[in-house]
């Protein structure tokens, strides 16, 4: 679910909606380019950086120099350190100084491509920027740029057939200057709103049990003003266009109450086609794992087993992606068994999948690997009395309290007892702090409980149930993986008599803090009988908000869930031949062979000689040799296999229906096993699902778990497992749902 404010919610909510909006952006990029220019020269100050500067977001830090009204004294620019110290990042900056009249200074982008056109440039120059400069190219080209008051310079023209773009400043916003350069685009980029946009449709699919591949899939069809699109104009913009370039999604919704439009990124994906005609062009888009089709094979063996958050890096490493999340919780698990030879997207759904996690992509366009389950979590305190054990505060059952001299504390109605003489007590108690306030009601040492998560999981509120002593303040800070995130603090207003009910949405976190402050009465410990979590959903689907009737289907009941374990074992077999033919090479010759049964000891021959050919890198499905001498004769390779037995874990859920055999190569761990039985459990056992159209909530996401109306089932959970979201002017939207068992989460 997207985070947005409790205005956007209320504003959907109602019957009579406010204007909703939409926004495109593309970037009409030279990604060959992109991929391989070059800043040439070096006529740079010595604190410059010139590499990362293509398609770079500009951020960038300061250096205050002795230029014409540049240096600012608000803390926004840094001292320069001596030359040949460390640096940040401060983008290129020219060593000459611009000046009008004066000799040009000249930057030199090389593209090391053979000779392309490329649509339009864009440069941000930051505050003191170019005035007049002129743009070449190696097609003998010049486009004049003069009077320019752009900081983000951007021109749409075409630099034709050319091998490089030179520039050459002549005058700067500021006299006695340099030019500074914070990133390049060799493209530009478009951006269209709702008068543009005549038809768009959303569409993302998670399996919640990362039985597939995720899948987002992305059409919008634009006005094609002065065949701006059409394909014979060679200026239009769709001969541009290139498979893989970027496509940002946003929707708006205006709130009244702030006069003004809520926006938030809902995707961002890879174009892949397009067509036009003379009055609409369509443009389409997908996911990243689309694109993931090279296959990964480097599979192996670990005797000492590795996690699955290693494993998964690994992935993402050999499939050349720099940007992803993993979930923490994934160290906690290992397994010894090979990685079959599968894609790189299938990988990491095994992953996912042995794991009881989703396998899915942010709205930043980011791969990411979560865990989907409710996790545990425990207590832990900077220190409690003798008496007080902060463990039972997960159990909803009434605490025993003791009498003390606390300010306005014990009572006389019997339900208090006295403390025994060690001052352990005995009876069952909740929390109670170690440290008392003072007159004023503050603490020396503020009490506070810590909750620690197995993962990572987000929350709307929580419950705490106080004894007779009551909190006046207390603040609540959360972590995801030692990462601050949310901090708030409530007071006495906030505060019922006995129980606080807190309605807060915490984004993702693995551990909270709750720090005491201060007591309603003064010389008070801190007493919590009762500790919970909220829902993890405040997201209901109200009939008003379908647009036709929900079609149930109930699917075949699930009598049990078998889940294999694998284990690995190196047998006392004889070698195998695993590779044999006749084949002509060359010395030098590097050649990879795949293998179907995972192997080990490997043992190749050329002509019936292990000298005539070296093993270069083997795994349990593949072998990579190099060949030391030339001819034509029989290459063999022999190896042993891993002997495989099977065991499974059942789950049952009936005494009648269909079995589900489920099969995961990475899980070699009866724990494992019995932990993945459950949670595909809790899956099969609901059993139903649900179609329907809807009024369209573009903050919807796939995978969301929401509350669903239904006339006979109270609070019932369903989890988003496929939605879609059209814009014409409006919105609307279609849900695929699947029911969600009371202990799933």
């Amino acid at each position: 679910m997207q985070r947005v404010s409790n205005e956007y919610k209320a504003g959907m909510k109602k019957l009579l909606r406010e204007r909703s909006y939409m926004m495109v952006s593309f970037g009409l990029v030279n990604q060959e380019a992109m991929a391989n220019a070059t800043i040439e020269g070096n006529n740079f100050t010595y604190f410059s950086n010139k590499e990362g500067l293509f398609g770079k977001v500009p951020d960038y830090n300061t250096y205050g120099t002795f230029e014409h009204d540049f240096t600012k004294v608000d803390g926004s620019m840094y001292f320069l350190p001596r030359e040949g110290g460390v640096y940040f990042d401060s983008g290129l900056i020219g060593n000459d100084i611009v000046n009008e009249g004066e000799p040009y200074y000249e930057l030199d982008i090389e593209l090391n491509v053979l000779a392309t056109d490329v649509k339009g440039l864009t440069l941000n120059f930051g505050e003191v920027y170019p005035v007049d400069f002129d743009i070449l190219t190696s097609s003998g080209q010049t486009i004049r740029v003069r009077d320019n008051k752009q900081s983000d310079f951007v021109i749409e023209d075409v630099l034709v057939n050319t091998t490089f773009v030179k520039f050459r400043f002549y005058k700067m916003k500021n006299p006695d200057s340099r030019v500074r350069v914070y990133a390049i685009q060799l493209g530009f980029g478009l951006v269209y709103y709702n008068n543009d946009i005549m038809d768009s449709s959303l569409s993302s699919y998670v399996s919640p049990i990362c039985e597939d591949v995720p899948q987002i899939d992305f059409s919008v069809k634009l006005q094609n003003y002065n065949q701006y699109f059409n394909v014979d104009n060679p200026n239009s913009a769709i001969n541009f266009l290139e498979t893989g370039q970027e496509m940002y999604v946003w929707y708006g919704h205006y709130i009244e109450e702030k006069d003004s439009i809520e926006w938030f990124q809902a995707a961002k994906l890879l174009c892949s086609e397009w067509e036009s005609d003379d009055f609409t062009a369509t443009i389409k888009c997908q996911d990243l794992f689309r694109s993931m089709q090279d296959e990964y094979y480097k599979g192996q063996y670990y005797p000492g087993g590795i996690t699955l958050y290693d494993l998964a890096v690994l992935i993402f490493e050999d499939a050349a992606i720099e940007n992803y999340y993993i979930d923490p919780y994934l160290k906690k698990l290992s397994t010894k068994n090979p990685m079959p030879r599968v894609r790189h997207k299938e990988a990491l759904q095994i992953i996912a999948n042995a794991g009881r996690c989703i396998l899915t992509q942010n709205s930043k366009g980011v791969p990411e690997i979560r865990s989907s389950f409710k996790p545990e979590y425990e207590f832990e305190t900077n220190g409690e009395a003798p008496y007080s054990n902060v463990h039972n505060i997960k159990s909803a059952e009434p605490k025993d309290e003791y009498a003390s001299f606390a300010t306005n504390y014990t009572t006389v109605d019997e339900e208090m007892s006295f403390l025994t003489k060690d001052h352990k007590g005995g009876l069952y108690t909740g929390y109670i702090s170690a440290q008392q306030s003072d007159e004023n009601g503050l603490f020396e040492e503020n009490p506070i409980i810590r909750i620690t998560q197995e993962t990572q999981c987000k929350y709307y509120g929580f419950k705490i149930l106080f004894g007779s002593a009551l909190p006046a303040e207390f603040t609540v800070r959360t972590f995801n993986n030692g990462q601050p995130i949310d901090e708030l603090t409530y007071d006495e207003s906030m505060i019922s008599k006995y129980t606080a009910f807190l309605m807060q949405e915490f984004s993702n976190f693995d551990v909270m803090e709750i720090e005491f402050t201060k007591t309603a009465e003064p010389f008070n410990r801190i007493v919590v009988d009762h500790f919970e979590f909220g829902d993890i959903t405040d997201f209901t689907m109200e009939r008003q908000d379908m647009t036709s009737s929900p079609k149930s289907i109930k699917q075949e009941l699930v009598k049990r869930v078998d889940v294999a374990c694998f284990t690995y074992t190196k047998g006392a077999a004889s070698l195998e031949t695993v590779i044999s033919e006749e084949i002509e090479v060359k010395a030098g010759d590097v050649i990879l062979y795949y293998l179907g049964n995972a192997s080990y000891g490997y043992e190749a021959k050329f002509n019936d000689l292990q000298s005539n050919v070296e093993i270069v890198s083997t795994g349990a499905y593949y072998i990579t040799v190099e060949f030391k001498v030339s001819g034509k004769a029989t290459f063999e390779v022999n190896a042993y296999k891993f002997q495989i037995v099977e065991q499974y874990s059942k789950n049952e859920l009936h005494n009648r229906g269909k079995v589900i055999t489920w099969q995961n190569p990475l899980v070699g761990d009866i724990g494992m096993a019995d932990d993945l039985a459950e949670w595909l459990g809790d899956y099969y056992d609901a059993g139903i699902e649900y179609e329907y159209n809807s009024r369209g909530n573009p903050e919807i996401e796939a995978n969301d778990v929401i509350y669903q109306e239904n006339a006979y089932v109270e609070d019932m959970k369903v989890r988003v497992y496929r939605h879609t979201t059209n814009f014409n002017g409006s919105l609307s939207g279609k849900v695929v749902a699947r029911r969600v068992a009371h202990n799933s989460a």
